[in-house]
């Protein structure tokens, strides 16, 4: 960094505001475990477009929240809820799904339904976004597909119960190694992330959200391409929750002026420092 002498900063508060630089730059630098979610949402957001190629013209056309679809009620098997699909589309955006406790997997459970626990050792690295191999994120929830031209005569589809997962096989064509995948029926992983974004305030409030990619098992299953973007999601953990912002602390009104003018000096922004953000 060249400093202009004459650029009227006294030294000694050019020396204060180099030193309190440096130590925002190694903490941002510091490399972070954020921990299992006690709590929050992973909120979907479909591309109906993307999605109309699959299986000869395919949508969504029914979902059921984690109350609607509970799976402690013995009433909702896979089965109940495919027979109750919907055929008429209808938006794919703001699907929200509740994340699930840390544990043992929720029972008892309905036929051909696996909820999966979030596990206690589930972590993402701050800096690599990298995640543990076998740890997950449970959530519950349900989605229901329609595709009427698929032969002979138009057929259902149901996804849900899913788990998010990471493995460090799955980081080629713009793959990230996470990956999320249905439980119900049977266990698959339906979309590859991809363009993560982590924002986070601490171990246990952060948001992670990214593209959503058709996988190269569902793509084969849905008869069309691989790894295309098909929507979008947010997870969002404690203050996080439902991928709201967390608000900056109250400072006094003094603090905030010499904040504002000092972090524009070193190039910083305004982004509160409390609350960081790492693109991948």
């Amino acid at each position: 960094m060249k400093i202009n002498k004459n650029c009227g900063y006294p030294a000694l508060v050019v020396r204060a505001m180099l030193a309190i630089g440096l130590g925002v730059a190694s903490a941002s630098a510091e490399a972070t475990l954020l921990n299992a979610p006690s709590g929050g949402t992973f909120t979907m957001n479909l591309d109906r477009n993307a999605l109309a190629p699959y299986a000869g013209g395919y949508y969504l056309s029914t979902f059921w929240s984690t109350a609607t679809s509970n799976a402690h009620n013995p009433a909702n098997t896979g089965d109940h809820l495919l027979s109750q699909l919907n055929t008429t589309e209808i938006s794919g955006l703001n699907q929200v799904f509740e994340l699930t406790a840390i544990g043992n997997d929720p029972s008892p459970q309905a036929s051909q339904r696996y909820v999966k626990a979030t596990s206690a050792d589930f972590a993402i690295d701050t800096i690599t976004l990298a995640g543990v191999a076998g740890a997950q994120v449970g959530m519950t929830g349900v989605q229901g597909f329609y595709a009427p031209n698929w032969p002979p005569t138009g057929a259902g589809l149901v996804n849900g119960d899913f788990s998010l997962l990471y493995d460090a096989n799955r980081q080629t064509l713009g793959r990230t190694g996470w990956y999320l995948a249905n439980n119900i029926y049977f266990t698959m992983a339906v979309y590859d992330l991809s363009n993560l974004s982590l924002n986070f305030s601490n171990a246990g409030n952060w948001q992670l959200s990214g593209d959503l990619l058709m996988s190269p098992e569902n793509a084969g299953m849905l008869q069309g391409a691989q790894l295309v973007d098909v929507g979008s999601f947010c997870l969002g953990t404690g203050a996080y929750a439902g991928c709201g912002q967390v608000s900056a602390v109250p400072l006094p009104a003094a603090v905030w002026l010499f904040a504002s003018g000092f972090l524009g000096f070193i190039g910083i922004g305004r982004r509160p420092y409390l609350s960081r953000s790492v693109t991948l």
